[in-house]
């Protein structure tokens, strides 16, 4: 029995011209997706036109930058303290030494991604209350920079 068997597996090889002996492996497939979120545009510019010293009224002024979060990340919106930060934000002008206060808020400042093809819109939200501009000195452009961070 046993020279036939080795007699066989002589006959498999002389006409295959080899011995195939199969063998299984389990390949695993792994990547991970780190829940990030980042800006559309890199800058954008909330403008509160010319403040009327002769008016009684708190100018406003909105800014729409836009962002992406991975889909399901849940993010949350901030604004730095600026360039002029003194206890408040503050515009300052380079021909003065008067400052401008205001306050921003950002909408929606909490939410979920849904992946970078639906960007998000946010809207900032800029007010400056009359009593903080009535006396400054005219004829001079007052700007600040805030940076603001999504993180996810």
């Amino acid at each position: 029995m046993k020279k036939l068997l080795v007699a066989a597996v002589a006959l498999i090889f002389m006409m295959t011209g080899s011995v195939v002996i199969a063998a299984d492996n389990t390949l695993t497939v792994q990547a991970t997706v780190t829940g990030t979120c980042k800006f559309v545009t890199g800058t954008s510019t909330l403008n509160f036109g010319t403040l009327d010293q002769g008016l009684a009224t708190d100018p406003t002024g909105t800014a729409s930058p836009t962002f992406w979060c991975t889909k399901g990340s849940t993010y949350t919106a901030t604004t730095g303290q600026g360039l002029n930060y003194s206890v408040k934000n503050r515009m300052s002008s380079l021909s003065t030494t008067d400052f401008i206060p205001y306050t921003l808020g950002l909408a929606p400042a909490t939410g979920s991604g849904s992946g970078k093809t639906t960007p998000i819109t946010l809207t900032v939200t800029g007010t400056i209350l009359n009593a903080d501009y009535v006396n400054v000195a005219a004829a001079a452009n007052y700007t600040d920079t805030v940076v603001i961070t999504i993180t996810p």
